[in-house]
C-alpha cells in the first residue's frame, strides 16, 4: 500500500512539474495604435485620412526611404522601387557624388527624421530644446511651426518617406485650423490671429507654401492654399508693395519696420508657387510688380532678409515667364549676398568660413548670421545658381557655385550628428539631438525653425545642379 501511495505521489508531482513548465496562454490583444498616436485621431471631414506621426519619444535612427506604391499594382504583391521615383533615388549611389553632396543628403535625412520626432500626435512640433538643461525651450510661435512644416514637406517629397509626408500633412492641417473662411468672400481664407501676435501675411504665405510642397496634396488642401493666396492678393497695392499689417490705413514701415524685409517676399513666393500649381495671369502680374517694387526697396536699403525672401520668387517668376527683369533682380540680390559671405581665407573669423555676416543697423558685422538666416542665404544662392544654368550666365555660375558649396559646408557643421554628440548619453542624444541644427556657431540650443531653414537650404542645393560639381 505504501508503494502504491508513493508511486501515485510521484506521478502527481511529475504532472504538476510538466504543467508548470508550459508557457502561459497568450492574453488576447486588441490592435494597437501606432506609437505615440491615439487609437483614433479625428481629422477634418474634407481631408483624407492621415497616418499619425511618430511620437517624440522614439529613439530609432532615421530609416532609409521606403518605396512608394506603384499605381495599378495588386496590393498583395511586393512593391518595387522605381529608378527615378524620388529626387533622392537620382542621387544613388551616393558615394559617386562630391563630399558636399553626400553631407547635404545625410543632413537632410537626419534633419527630417529629427523634425518628425519633434512632431506630436496633434500635428504641433516641440518648439525647441535646451540640451544643457535637458528641458524644452520656453515659448513658441506659429511662424516657426509653419517653417518646420514647410521643410518637412519638402524633405518628404525629396526622400519619399511616407511617415514624413504624413507628419507634414498633419502639421499642415493643424496650421490651417488657425485660419477661417472670409464671411464676405467664400474664395478667401484669413488667418485668425492678429498680426501683432503672428503676422497674417507671413503665416498665410508659409502655410500655402507648405501645401504646395507636400508630395501629393489632397484637393481640399490645395483649395485651402488657393484661398490663402486669395487673401494675399487682397494685401497687394497698385505699386506692387504688400500691405503686411492689419489696419487698412496703417503705415507698415511704422507699425512693423522689420517686417518689410520678410513678409512681402514670403507672400511673393507663395503667389509664385500658386502660379506654378494653378497658373493664372493675375498671379504672374502680382509677382512681377512685387519683385520690381522690392528690387527698388533693396537698392535703397539692402538687407539680407529682403534679398533671400524676394530672390526665390524672382527666380520662379523667370522660370514661368522668361522675364529678363526677374532674372536681373535675382542676380542683383545674390551678387550682394556673395559679398556678405565669410571667405575661408578671412583671417578675422576663419572658423565661420562659408557663413554669412549678420547685418546690424545696416552694417555687416564680423559675427555670423544665425542658422535660420544662413539657411535662407543658401536657399537664395542655390536658386540663383539654378537660374544661371537656365540663362547661360557662365560668369555668375562660376561665382555662385563655390558660394553655395561653402554655405552648405557651413550649414552641415551646425548639425548634431554621431561624431559631435558622443559626450551625451546615448539614448538622450539619439532621442533629442542627432539631426537637429543648433541656433548658431556659438549657441547650441535647438529650435525647429533653425532646422527647418537649414533643410530648405540644403534641399535647394540638391536640386540646383550644384550638387553635381
Amino acid at each position: 500500500m505504501r508503494r502504491v501511495l508513493l508511486a501515485s505521489g510521484v506521478v502527481v508531482l511529475l504532472v504538476v512539474v510538466v504543467v508548470a513548465a508550459q508557457p502561459p496562454a497568450p492574453f488576447p490583444l486588441t490592435p494597437l495604435a501606432p506609437p505615440g498616436a491615439p487609437a483614433t485621431q479625428p481629422t477634418p471631414a474634407a481631408a483624407p485620412p492621415v497616418v499619425p506621426p511618430g511620437a517624440p519619444g522614439e529613439t530609432t535612427p532615421p530609416a532609409p526611404p521606403k518605396p512608394l506604391p506603384i499605381a495599378g499594382a495588386p496590393g498583395a504583391q511586393p512593391v518595387q522601387q522605381a529608378a527615378a521615383e524620388t529626387a533622392l533615388s537620382k542621387l544613388l549611389p551616393l558615394n559617386a557624388y562630391p563630399q558636399n553632396t553626400q553631407d547635404a543628403v545625410r543632413g537632410v535625412l537626419l534633419g527630417a527624421a529629427w523634425l518628425a520626432k519633434m512632431n506630436e500626435a496633434n500635428g504641433q512640433f516641440l518648439h525647441g530644446y535646451l540640451p544643457a538643461l535637458r528641458q524644452p525651450m520656453p515659448g513658441d510661435h506659429d511662424l516657426r511651426q509653419a517653417q518646420a512644416a514647410l521643410a518637412l514637406a519638402q524633405a518628404a517629397k525629396f526622400n519619399g518617406d511616407k511617415q514624413h509626408a504624413a507628419v507634414a500633412n498633419q502639421a499642415a492641417l493643424r496650421l490651417l485650423a488657425f485660419t477661417k473662411p472670409d464671411p464676405n468672400d467664400p474664395t478667401c481664407r484669413v488667418p485668425v490671429q492678429m498680426s501683432l501676435v503672428c503676422n497674417r501675411v507671413g503665416f498665410a504665405a508659409l502655410v500655402a507654401l507648405t501645401v504646395y510642397e507636400l508630395p501629393n496634396p489632397s484637393e481640399p488642401l490645395l483649395v485651402a492654399a488657393e484661398q490663402l493666396c486669395t487673401f494675399l492678393a487682397t494685401r497687394l497695392k497698385p505699386d506692387g508693395s504688400v500691405h503686411y499689417t492689419d489696419g487698412p490705413t496703417d503705415d507698415p514701415l511704422k507699425v512693423d519696420p522689420a517686417g518689410v524685409n520678410e513678409y512681402p517676399g514670403l507672400a511673393l513666393q507663395a503667389l509664385a508657387a500658386s502660379g506654378r500649381t494653378r497658373p493664372a495671369e493675375w498671379k504672374k502680374d502680382a509677382v512681377k510688380n512685387g519683385v520690381a517694387h522690392y528690387r527698388a526697396v533693396f537698392r535703397a536699403r539692402p538687407h539680407p532678409a529682403l534679398a533671400v525672401t524676394v530672390s526665390p520668387a524672382a527666380v520662379e517668376l523667370y522660370l514661368q515667364t522668361k522675364l529678363a527683369e526677374a532674372a536681373a533682380a535675382a542676380f542683383e540680390m545674390n551678387d550682394w549676398l556673395c559679398e556678405l559671405q565669410i571667405s575661408p581665407n578671412d583671417p578675422r573669423t576663419p572658423q565661420y568660413a562659408g557663413g554669412f555676416r549678420a547685418v546690424v543697423e545696416g552694417r555687416a558685422s564680423d559675427a555670423p548670421a544665425a542658422t535660420v538666416d544662413a539657411g535662407r542665404c543658401v536657399q537664395s544662392l542655390a536658386c540663383a545658381y539654378h537660374l544661371t544654368r537656365v540663362t547661360g550666365d557662365l560668369t555668375r555660375e562660376a561665382k555662385y557655385r563655390p558660394a553655395v558649396g561653402f554655405g552648405v559646408q557651413f550649414l552641415c557643421g551646425l548639425q548634431f550628428v554621431e561624431t559631435n554628440t558622443r559626450h551625451f548619453e546615448d539614448t538622450f542624444r539619439v532621442k533629442m539631438l542627432i539631426g537637429a541644427f543648433h541656433l548658431s556657431p556659438t549657441d547650441g540650443n535647438l529650435r525647429i525653425d533653425a532646422t527647418g531653414s537649414a533643410l530648405t537650404g540644403l534641399l535647394k542645393f540638391l536640386a540646383s545642379g550644384a550638387q553635381n560639381s
